[in-house]
């Protein structure tokens, strides 16, 4: 969680590894005899997973650097971050000993040759709501689940009116974001909006003084040194200057 101490997090990954939720039991000993049996039977370290949820506004980023550092060194354990750039401190990844594996957007070819996903692009295409939905979803599985979900057992005189609910909903959420940014983010997106465009390098941000303030839902870095929308969603609201909800259901429409 946000602020926890690296031998908070140390502590609940003993906890884990030996299964014994006791406060009075210390986990050093019993953790490195689980590990040497493990390494004994398997001939090599195991693989833990710390899950860092999103940092929140004003608080300070858990202390994850430390613990991964004694978890590596002093217990031999191999170590997997899962987390975003909201959730984890710069230090992290900049130790020279990491790898980054860095999950991207999907296509619009690989969304829309997931096997699960057939039925509902079929019916999107259908009526005619396929590029509608790739514009505002993108390239994330996650949202065309939800799209799913929604008008799995919808007759067909309803699927328009149901999906249509839906991207106005996800682009409400993502005009929420924009609206309410920080200052230093409303001049980034400022800058979007006059240039129109769809990625600017943080190089050119420095320049005019600006950096990507973290935790952030508006924008997000990727691997080759740009800014860009956190979501497509956000991109719309942003080259649209989008605002009253009446903006947000036209833009639907137009889509």
């Amino acid at each position: 969680q946000s602020g926890e101490s690296s031998n908070e997090i140390i502590n609940k990954t003993l906890t884990r590894i030996t299964g014994i939720d006791l406060t009075f039991v210390k986990m050093t000993k019993n953790a490195r005899r689980v590990l040497f049996f493990y390494s004994l039977f398997f001939e090599r370290p195991p693989i833990v997973v710390i899950r860092v949820p999103e940092r929140q506004a004003g608080k300070e980023y858990a202390d994850v650097t430390a613990a991964v550092r004694t978890l590596a060194d002093d217990y031999e354990l191999r170590v997997v971050v899962d987390g975003s750039l909201n959730a984890l401190p710069q230090e992290l990844l900049a130790t020279y000993r990491e790898k980054e594996l860095t999950v991207e957007p999907m296509s619009r070819e690989m969304i829309e040759s997931i096997p699960e996903f057939q039925s509902l692009i079929e019916r999107l295409r259908k009526f005619k709501l396929d590029n509608a939905v790739w514009q505002v979803f993108g390239g994330c599985p996650a949202m065309y689940m939800g799209v799913q979900t929604e008008i799995a057992n919808c007759p067909d005189n309803a699927v328009v009116a149901r999906v249509k609910r839906n991207l106005v909903a996800v682009l409400a959420k993502a005009a929420a974001f924009v609206h309410t940014c920080s200052s230093n983010t409303e001049t980034i997106v400022g800058l979007f909006r006059d240039k129109q465009i769809l990625q600017i390098s943080e190089s050119e941000l420095k320049k005019g003084h600006l950096i990507v303030d973290f935790p952030n839902k508006v924008f997000r870095q990727v691997s080759t040194g740009y800014i860009e929308p956190a979501t497509t969603a956000i991109g719309l609201i942003i080259r649209g200057n989008i605002d009253p909800p009446q903006d947000i259901a036209n833009l639907v429409e137009r889509l």
